[in-house]
């Protein structure tokens, strides 16, 4: 570096210093839950030994990484000064945090993953469950790999034995927990890249409004936004992939970063565990993950090629390539037992969706309309290669064209359709880092206003183009914020209330005492979705994919009765008085058989369902209106 450039906030000191890397002890304690907790569903030891087997592991792993970190003169924390920098971050966490909890995001996913954790802890002496729950009869979990998933069993665990409503602490806490760390990670991944302290200060600020603002549009069906951004996974940030997509992604690209220029062991390792900890989070680490540390490596090379290196530099960067393969042997070795069918495959998975859909459809999910591509189009080009510059701006700018090279490319969408699923297709758009590439952009700042060395006279122009064309992209591809309310079932909240559709949440208050123990017959979406997390004792007679987990329990035929029993009692918005009659005998069939021994059905259907359920059995009655549904029981004998 030049006398003269010691002015400038982008330099080396902040990316060789390790005192911010006591945030990623997190990850280090996570990880060793994960292996934990997959120890103990392996060997089907009882749920509870999960604990002590954390605690063997932990102190064990952390001497040896305090003996790693003394070689390698890499101890978290080495060094830490407090600055006034700080403060500023914590209460930025603390806004965003109180700012998401009183958005309402009900999610029908959340009975996959946290139902079986519920139930679990109702009965903490037998093994982790490996069938579905929530069912009176067999059937099978959604997917074998959602079963390895081990975050929501922590968050369970920590709000049973802290004496916290286990949901809450699922949806409230560790939602407002995850949001509160947005800041500091954003902070810690551009202090790598080497903004001091202030600027990297208002970058996680910019990349806090990036999530505010990214929203691709109001499009919903039912409760969910039909598209998904970073912002809108801002919002969702209780759940284990959303905390992948905007936490994790960014720190595995900012370790690859740092263990290819500096070679420290302690880096490869973090990588390891954050490897291990993703796959704890979601079953999509499994693939980005290793695509976010493989272009990574791809962007470094080509970095060292443009800079012309020597063939001896290059040999050099090949080997720690190499070394970049021991972080993906978990999350790949995991992927490989997926396909030579050691952890086995269902047996259908016609109910994932479609094995294809057109590459633009699947990009529209994330990105929105044309607007939304020119703005990301903007921040890849214009902030490596205008505003960052140099070795990181080089290294930024190759990683986004190997995203789109490997991943993202349209001829190889089918490929990866086939592999990951065409809906899970967009997800890859999170390995694109475009709110760490706004948090890089108070780099700019001393170049502009004139405190950074001489430049060349048309630099600022071009600094000042590059940065009104991310500021007119942003104005003309916003829609809403993301914390907005999509729909009317999902307005605001108070910061206490679940993450539930408000209507189940009153019907379940006022119906609590009759349908806590019982079979209920329900309305799919969202209450069969929603009221099994209030009252885990309770079995849904039709839960949603109910076809699919009966199917893969080698029953398909139960799955189909209790699906049309279902449709039944919903109803459809033509009213086709012929279809429904179709369904009636299987309806009566699930009643007769105790299959269903309570009904809850909208307002609007409750005399058609009311006078065949007493065609059956004339003590059937009305018991209670709350939420847009009815409750029907039979008179007790």
């Amino acid at each position: 570096m030049q006398k003269g450039e010691q002015t400038i906030p982008i330099s080396e000191r902040p990316a060789e210093s390790r005192a911010g890397d006591i945030l990623l002890l997190p990850i280090a304690i996570f990880a060793f839950w994960t292996i934990a907790y997959q120890l103990v569903l392996i060997v089907r030891w009882p749920a509870k030994t999960i604990i002590w087997c954390f605690l063997g592991i932990t102190p064990v792993a952390f001497f040896l990484l305090a003996r790693l970190w003394k070689e390698t003169d890499a101890t978290p924390g080495k060094g830490y000064r407090f600055h006034l920098s700080h403060i500023f971050l914590l209460f930025l966490g603390v806004a965003w945090a109180t700012a998401v909890l009183f958005v309402r995001r009900p999610n029908q996913d959340d009975v996959v993953y946290f139902h079986r954790v519920l139930t679990q802890l109702l009965d903490l002496k037998q093994p982790i469950h490996l069938r579905q729950t929530g069912l009176d009869m067999d059937a099978a979990a959604f997917s074998p790999v959602h079963l390895a998933t081990s975050y929501e069993m922590l968050m369970g665990f920590l709000g049973h034995y802290l004496g916290i409503d286990p949901l809450f602490f699922y949806q409230i806490i560790g939602h407002a927990l995850a949001a509160f760390a947005i800041p500091f990670v954003l902070y810690w991944c551009v202090r790598r890249f080497g903004l001091d302290r202030w600027p990297a200060t208002l970058g996680a600020l910019f990349g806090v409004v990036f999530l505010l603002l990214d929203n691709p549009g109001p499009a919903v069906i039912g409760t969910v936004s039909r598209y998904w951004s970073f912002g809108m996974a801002a919002g969702y940030l209780w759940e284990g992939r959303s905390i992948v997509f905007i936490l994790a992604l960014p720190l595995a690209l900012v370790l690859s970063y740092r263990f290819l220029r500096q070679a420290n062991r302690s880096d490869l390792v973090w990588l390891t565990l954050l490897g291990i900890a993703s796959v704890g989070l979601a079953n999509t680490a499994l693939y980005l993950i290793p695509a976010v540390i493989g272009c990574s490596w791809l962007a470094f090379f080509a970095t060292q090629l443009f800079e012309d290196k020597k063939s001896k530099d290059l040999g050099e960067q090949i080997r720690r390539g190499l070394f970049l393969m021991i972080p993906l042997v978990y999350p790949i070795g995991i992927l490989v037992l997926l396909m030579i069918n050691i952890i086995p495959k269902p047996i259908d998975i016609s109910m994932y969706g479609p094995t294809y859909m057109p590459w633009l459809e699947s990009m529209s999910f994330f990105v929105g309309g044309p607007a939304g591509y020119v703005r990301n189009a903007v921040l890849m080009t214009a902030v490596p290669l205008v505003i960052v510059r140099g070795k990181a701006g080089l290294f930024l700018f190759f990683y986004t064209c190997a995203i789109w090279l490997f991943c993202l490319n349209p001829l190889l969408a089918p490929w990866w359709m086939r592999h990951i699923l065409a809906l899970c297709h967009f997800r890859l758009n999170y390995l694109v880092p475009l709110p760490l590439l706004c948090a890089v952009l108070p780099v700019a700042g001393p170049r502009l206003f004139g405190t950074a060395p001489a430049r060349p006279p048309g630099d600022r122009l071009l600094l000042t183009g590059a940065l009104l064309a991310i500021v007119v992209s942003f104005f003309s591809s916003y829609r809403a914020l993301s914390i907005t309310p999509i729909s009317p079932q999902a307005a605001w909240k108070t910061p206490f209330e679940y993450q539930l559709v408000k209507e189940n949440t009153d019907f379940a208050r006022a119906a609590g005492k009759y349908i806590e123990h019982s079979k209920l017959l329900v309305p799919t979406w969202t209450a069969g979705c929603e009221l099994p997390l209030l009252f885990p004792e309770m079995t849904v007679v039709s839960p949603r994919l109910v076809t699919h987990y009966f199917t893969n329990a080698g029953n398909p035929t139960e799955g189909k009765l209790r699906r049309q029993a279902q449709v039944f009692i919903e109803g459809d918005n033509s009213e086709n008085s012929k279809r429904l009659q179709l369904f009636e005998p299987k309806f009566r069939q699930v009643i007769e058989t105790g299959r269903a021994n309570a009904v809850a059905v909208p307002q609007s259907q409750s005399q058609r369902v009311l006078a065949t359920l007493q065609s059956i059995d004339p003590g059937w009655h009305r018991v209670l209106e709350a939420g847009g549904l009815v409750l029907l029981l039979p008179t007790k004998q």
